[in-house]
């Protein structure tokens, strides 16, 4: 009983031999490099009284490092964006924290920036407080701006007091 198992096996394992066997790399012939000798004509220098042209030796050259280019302000804090510098005038909109925005110019008043407004696309004014300015930004050589004039409040209706008689009784 155990020949007939043990014939199956064996049998099995040769099988399985012989499919792995196919899997295995072949012998691949490598060309084998031969060399020639091949006769060639040196040069003779020849030693002569004549002046020798000396050639200039060319010298390296040093390439300016490449400037980088400097990345829009990150808003380093939630900032409002105003039509002008600072609470005088209306609120175009507020800058979320963690979003770059392009630089348009800088205010006339210190401490003023002018950015593109990320949600109108429209010029607004944002403390320089709330922005982080990438040090390779040369802000002198943005544009100035004059802040434009302040809003005029529109008249409002106020209630004016009106005398009124009041009775006291005499004694």
């Amino acid at each position: 009983m155990n020949s007939p198992i043990l014939r199956m096996i064996s049998a099995l394992l040769l099988l399985t031999l012989a499919a792995l066997a196919c899997n295995l790399p072949q012998a691949t012939q490598i060309p084998i490099p031969t060399t020639t000798n091949t006769p060639t004509v040196a040069a003779l220098a020849s030693v002569t009284d004549a002046p020798s042209s000396a050639t200039p030796v060319p010298t390296d050259t040093v390439s300016p490092l490449p400037v980088p280019t400097p990345q829009d302000p990150l808003v380093a804090r939630a900032a409002l964006c105003w039509w002008g510098p600072g609470p005088v005038y209306d609120v175009i909109s507020s800058l979320k924290q963690d979003i770059r925005v392009k630089l348009a110019g800088r205010g006339s008043i210190p401490g003023w920036l002018l950015v593109d407004n990320p949600t109108y696309h429209v010029p607004c004014w944002v403390q320089d407080i709330y922005l982080q300015v990438d040090p390779n930004t040369d802000l002198s050589t943005l544009q100035i701006f004059t802040p434009p004039p302040t809003p005029t409040p529109s008249p409002t209706n106020t209630r004016t007091p009106t005398p009124t008689a009041t009775w006291t009784p005499g004694p």
